[in-house]
């Protein structure tokens, strides 16, 4: 049995990590001398056995890649694209599934959401915790803002087509309050 005493003199001599230092010190059953001269052996690349430390590290590295791959997938399969009509749910499906269909059949899939959007249907996702992002809200928001500076942009023109002394009027009326608006 490997002891942390020997895990620890083996890494500071050798600098490696913890891992390679206990898969070293098994190997050798727990001789802390054999363990560092293999591994500087796999260091300098000679082979010793079936453990190089190249071979330890892009194994690792892609080890924990199709671990993140994997998290990512599991995750897009727990959290839900939910479309809602007044009263019931219509369409309740994975975010990954979405995701292929917008992939493959985009030209589809994106303008019918527009037209759901545009028919009044709710348009969420759902994490798996139990948060909900409202997509349909934030597109109301950003439409609200776009037509509100259309509209005030629009009378801004009209304000400035008019004669002087009707703009004087217009500008008396707004002066009982303050506007800013910051965006």
């Amino acid at each position: 049995m490997v002891t942390l005493e020997q895990v620890d003199q083996m890494r500071k001599r050798t600098n490696c990590s913890y891992e390679e230092a206990k898969f070293f010190l098994e190997k050798h059953n727990g001789d802390v001398l054999e363990a560092i001269v293999d591994f500087e052996k796999s260091k300098n690349g000679t082979k010793t056995g079936s453990y190089n430390t190249r071979d330890f590290d892009s194994k690792r590295q892609i080890n924990d890649f199709w671990q993140s791959v994997s998290k990512l997938i599991r995750k897009g399969f727990e959290t839900r694209v939910v479309i809602e009509g007044s009263n019931n749910v219509f369409i309740d499906i994975p975010v990954n599934i979405l995701l292929l269909f917008v992939i493959f059949a985009s030209y589809i899939v994106i303008p019918a959401l527009l037209i759901l959007l545009l028919l009044g249907y709710k348009l969420s996702i759902r994490k798996s915790h139990g948060e909900v992002v409202d997509i349909s809200s934030m597109v109301q928001d950003v439409t609200s803002r776009n037509t509100n500076r259309n509209q005030n942009k629009n009378q801004n023109q009209n304000v400035q087509h008019q004669p002087q002394d009707i703009a004087v009027n217009t500008e008396e009326q707004k002066n009982d309050y303050n506007e800013i608006i910051i965006e």
